[in-house]
Order: structure tokens, then sequence, then C-alpha cells
């Protein structure tokens, strides 16, 4: 678009990023001129032109803009290539916004449409904007890609998996159940912690389809490789014994791995930890996750860290007991709610903080072969409170589900999920093993999986 719009002289201009796509400016004299070019040059059948004015919007297909009143005096555009994406038509949010700029009483460009402060003179130098590794003409007005609004840093996105249906990974964890039965809680143990129904193949193709920008991506494992993983640049495996000590090997608890993330080497300062049963649901940004200057983002939930532990705790929540404990001892102060469960924002530096202020009750957490009530949470929670308490965190706000697969709900939480444009993150969780409808439930979920990530990621080999 840009290319067309320049090679006949248009002056076209990088305004800032909006989702997935850019916003460009041009003057307002050149809107009628701006459609000819691009009609002539980029119509197709998949390519669609939205137009709003004011209150009022509407779409239509490109080839047919020419014709219509509306685009003609539209104050803005955003020209789109629509894809198939199972039942959905996708694109309109990495289209390329126009916006039009016309000379006002100032005698300076001000966006057409407005009465604020979108104005810049005309005698702007013009220089080369580079967003995304792309160059593009810009105003010296508008720093796309160098703003104090945006996070500049690398991001990399760490997995947890592990393949319960593998004979050798049940084998080692029927012998060490059995043998540390009688220290564990049945939750620790219960086969739906460990189920796989392909989870993490469909959270890596939200993270391929949403996340653009993410650096690489990590998946930590028992020594496993899904078998649909070819050899990708962008994607590194990390056995568990790459990262924790060998007398702590084979370990089957969550809270052990997650202790010992910051030890992958080659990880970034700033990453985002996955469950894989966590999912982007939408376009997002790493600002979502991390202030423009770095700091990470909490995202807080409703569900109250308990002020007390009884016989029947979970370890999920004795592990976020654990850290209230440490919290209170070191600042006086206490965290009243748990984190969302959703993908985690964390910085490597924080993680380090902890190991190097609390080495006994890390050491402990990571030598625990099964869930214990001693363990500390530090990843899905303890790093995110003790940065805030360091000032290397802030609260931030996700939109996000969570849903139970056992839950009596489950139909209309997966509807609420696929029909709905406003959801950023995602989790389908399972935590007890049920047999109550299985085969129907479990099939509701293949296909909800296939509604909503259908095109396969360029690292599955068999796609």
């Amino acid at each position: 678009m840009v290319d067309a719009l320049t090679a006949a002289g248009v002056d076209v201009f990088v305004v800032a990023r909006r989702e997935d796509g850019l916003e460009f400016g041009i003057g307002l004299e050149d809107r009628g001129r701006a459609l000819k070019i691009l009609i002539s040059s980029l119509a197709a059948p998949k390519v669609w032109l939205t137009w709003e004015d004011g209150s009022r919007s509407g779409t239509v297909a490109l080839t047919d803009a020419v014709s219509s009143r509306s685009v003609s005096r539209a104050r803005r555009w955003n020209i789109f290539t629509a894809y198939t994406w199972g039942d959905r038509a996708i694109g309109d949010s990495a289209g390329s916004r126009i916006t039009f700029w016309e000379i006002g009483a100032s005698g300076q460009r001000e966006l057409v449409g407005t009465r604020g402060q979108e104005r810049f003179h005309v005698e702007s130098p013009r220089v080369p904007v580079v967003v995304d590794g792309h160059e593009y003409p810009g105003v010296a007005t508008f720093p796309v890609g160098r703003t104090f609004e945006e996070f500049h840093g690398d991001v990399d996105i760490v997995y947890t998996w592990v393949d319960g249906d593998d004979p050798a990974w049940t084998a080692d964890f029927n012998t060490w159940a059995a043998l540390e039965r009688h220290a564990l809680l049945e939750t620790a143990i219960d086969p739906a912690r460990f189920r796989d129904r392909d989870e993490l193949r469909y959270s890596l193709r939200s993270v391929w389809a949403y996340c653009g920008w993410a650096r690489r991506i990590f998946v930590v494992t028992a020594g496993q490789v899904p078998g649909w993983l070819a050899q990708d640049e962008r994607i590194t495996v990390i056995s568990h014994e790459d990262i924790l000590p060998a007398d702590a090997l084979p370990t089957f608890n969550s809270h052990a791995i997650e202790a010992a993330l910051h030890h992958i080497d080659g990880l970034a300062e700033h990453f985002i930890y996955f469950n894989d049963d966590m999912f982007v649901g939408r376009p997002i940004r790493p600002e979502l996750f991390f202030t423009p200057n770095g700091l990470a983002r909490v995202f807080q939930s409703t569900a109250r860290v308990h002020g007390a532990e009884f016989a029947d705790t979970l370890a999920v929540d004795t592990g976020a007991l654990r850290g209230r404990e440490l919290l209170l001892e070191r600042f006086g102060r206490v965290v009243s709610s748990k984190p969302l469960h959703s993908p985690y924002p964390l910085r490597r530096s924080v993680m380090e903080r902890v190991e190097a202020d609390f080495p006994g009750i890390v050491a402990q957490t990571a030598a625990s072969r099964f869930r214990s009530p001693t363990d500390l949470s530090i990843a899905a929670s303890f790093a995110q409170h003790y940065g805030l308490a360091l000032g290397q965190a802030v609260l931030g706000d996700v939109r996000t589900e969570y849903v139970h697969v056992e839950s009596g709900r489950l139909d209309w939480a997966l509807d609420r999920i696929a029909f709905a444009d406003d959801v950023d993150t995602f989790c389908i969780n399972e935590t007890r093993d049920t047999d109550a409808d299985h085969a129907q439930r479990e099939a509701r979920l293949t296909a909800f999986f296939d509604e909503m990530f259908p095109v396969a990621a360029p690292w599955e080999a068999d796609r």
C-alpha cells in the first residue's frame, strides 16, 4: 500500500501503531486520488475497506469502494486482507488504517474530525521510521517505534509441558508415587494434572498467530519432544536436567520446575510464562505484559490468598500462603489476592533475586518431587509479588477467561470465548479426573481447539 501511494506521489507517513497493524496519514486533498490508486494497485477478491465517519461505519470490497459516497467522504479507512480462519474471517486488526490531515486555522496539518492537539507543522522534517524491521516514510512528529509508550526489549515465551501418555514417564511417575505416596495429597498425583489433549500444539498456534513480536519460545519438558514438533530456530526444547540439580530428578512437581525457569540458558530478561493450557485469544502487544520502561505487569484475580492452612488446603493455596508469609516477614506487607491463571509476565533478574534472597525455600521447592505444602509457588505467584515489593512490577489488567473442563457450564464458557473478540488470553484447565460424559467432553474440546486455531504453525511437522 505504501509503495503504491509513494510511487504515485502521494505524501504518506506513519502515524501510530494500531492493534496488529499501523496507522498512516495522507493529506485530505489526496483522499480521492489515493482511493483510485489503492483500487488499481491492491484490489483483489480478499481485500476490503472499512470506512468510519463519526459514529457511522461500514465495510465494502475495495473493488466496490470507488462507487461508495460514504468511502469518499469518510474520516478514516482501514485497508485489510480477509483470511479464512476456521469458520471466521480475520485480518481487520492487522489492516492499515489511513487518516486524513488538512491545513487548519492554526496553519498546521490537523487530523480531520478532531479538535484536539493532533496536528503538526507543515514543514516538519520527513524521516524514515522502522517498525518490526520494515522501513516506512514518517514525520518527526510521529516517532513510531521509538516512543516511551512502546516496549522495545526482547521478550521470550516459556512453556512447561509433559506428555503424560509417555510409557517411560508413566513408569517413572508410578514408581516414585508408590515410594512417596504416604506423604502425598491425592490431588498431587491426580492423572488430570498430566493429561495431554494436544493443548501445547494449539497454544503455540495462538502465540504464532497473535504474538509475532516474541523473540524465542522455550518448551521445558521431562526430556520429551512432541512428535509433531519439527526443528525450528524459533523454538528450543529444554530438559528438566538442564535447569534442575540431578538429585531433584525426575520431578513431577510444577512448583519445582517453575522455581528453575530463570536457569534457562539464553533466556531474555523479560519473558512470559505459559502453562500449556493457556492460550492467546486475539492480537496483543508486549505492552499488555510489560510497561514501556520494562516493569512486569501483575494480573490479580478476585480469589483470596488463604490466611490460614488446614488439612485439606490444596498445594496451589499453600504455595501462595508460603509467599504471603515471606512477604510479611520481609516487608511487613501481604498480597490479598492470587494472580490470575493467565500467562505470567516475569523478569529473569527478579527470579534470580528470589533465589538469592530465599535460598532455603527455593532449594527445598526445587527438590520436592511432587507438589507439597512446603513448596513456594515462584513463577506463578511469588516472583510477581516480590517484583511489586522491589519496584520491578506494577499491577495490570488483562481480559481473560478461565474454564474448568469438568464444569457443567463448559459449553457456555467455550462459546463465550469462540464468539467474543475481547478475550486477550484464556485457560482451559482440568484439576480432577472425572468419568462423567468423558467422550462427549473430549470431543467438544477437540472441536473447540480446531475452531479457534485451525491453521498449523510453521513448526508443525505434520501440517
